[in-house]
């Protein structure tokens, strides 16, 4: 049995090692980037390669050493940011707020799904939660986040995450 089935476009993850892993195998991101589309695909793997990077980034601790030649790989000048965590516009920005990332909570969570709507992708990323209504049980939580890509570079996000009060809730 492989540690992840594609079911309906979205990747099941089924061995927890994966969760800490999916950055690093090229079989599961092109699973998830798959489209008949050329052009479809091409949008999928560019958001699943940048949150992977990112995924690095954060497990391997090198964001002050690594964060300026991600985003400028993969990011416009003039990006938009409409995040309510993030302080504002712009790469300059986006690179400051990227370098108070708390890297103590673990790997970030991997991309199980993305959908592609002309410049938007939607991507979806899942991680094992502890369940709020059942004390001890865990549920699979889905974090959203929206992008829109001009010219093969990511130039636009919003983000499912409510505004955080520092040192409460999930980052």
């Amino acid at each position: 049995m492989s540690d992840f089935s594609i079911v309906g476009g979205v990747a099941e993850i089924h061995t927890p090692e994966l969760y800490r892993t999916w950055m690093d195998r090229p079989d599961y991101i092109d699973a998830v980037a798959a489209s008949p589309d050329p052009g479809t695909e091409a949008v999928k793997r560019l958001v699943i390669e940048f949150e992977a990077e990112l995924a690095r980034l954060v497990r391997d601790r090198t964001v002050d050493k690594q964060v300026r030649e991600v985003m400028e790989r993969y990011t416009v000048d003039d990006y938009v940011q409409h995040d309510p965590n993030a302080p504002g516009n712009g790469r300059e920005l986006l690179i400051e707020f990227f370098r108070h990332v708390p890297l103590d909570r673990g790997t970030p969570p991997p991309v199980v799904g993305v959908t592609v709507e002309g410049e938007l992708a939607c991507v979806m990323m899942r991680e094992p939660a502890p369940d709020p209504v059942i004390p001890g049980a865990t549920y699979d939580w889905n974090i959203l986040t929206l992008f829109r890509v001009r010219n093969g570079r990511l130039s636009e996000h919003w983000s499912a995450y409510p505004k955080r009060v520092p040192g409460e809730g999930p980052m």
